[in-house]
């Protein structure tokens, strides 16, 4: 169900000490399809914009934004149809580069952010 899936990502969210502030949304739609969206401060003053559109196991839509405290990119995720060779449908792009990915959700990008953020502490 949904409902589980969010809960486990509030609880998360709620865990993860590099977080500063945080406004997320929840949207059960169906007890098997829901949205999540939001925005994370990090303690590093990076920001994190996501948006998860699930349907049971399996994530239709995609996107996570992480922009430094600069206001520059540093990753973005997605499975936008934009890119229809070798790295589709997921994809991230690196300043000029896309490269190919495996399908991620917010539990997975926050571990690597959590990396990103302690390694250079």
């Amino acid at each position: 169900m949904i409902s589980d899936y969010f809960r486990i990502v509030d609880f998360r969210l709620i865990d993860a000490e590099i977080i500063a502030d945080k406004k997320v949304s929840y949207s059960e739609f169906s007890p098997d399809q829901g949205m999540l969206r939001g925005r994370l401060l990090f303690i590093d003053g990076s920001t994190l914009e996501f948006m998860e559109y699930l349907h049971r196991d399996q994530r239709l839509k995609y996107r996570f934004h992480l922009i430094d405290k600069n206001g520059q990119m540093v990753f973005r995720y997605d499975n936008a149809p934009h890119h229809e060779n070798s790295t589709f449908p997921h994809h991230k792009h690196i300043a000029n580069d896309i490269l190919e990915s495996e399908e991620k959700g917010i539990l997975d990008i926050l571990r690597e952010i959590e990396h990103l953020i302690c390694k250079s502490v």
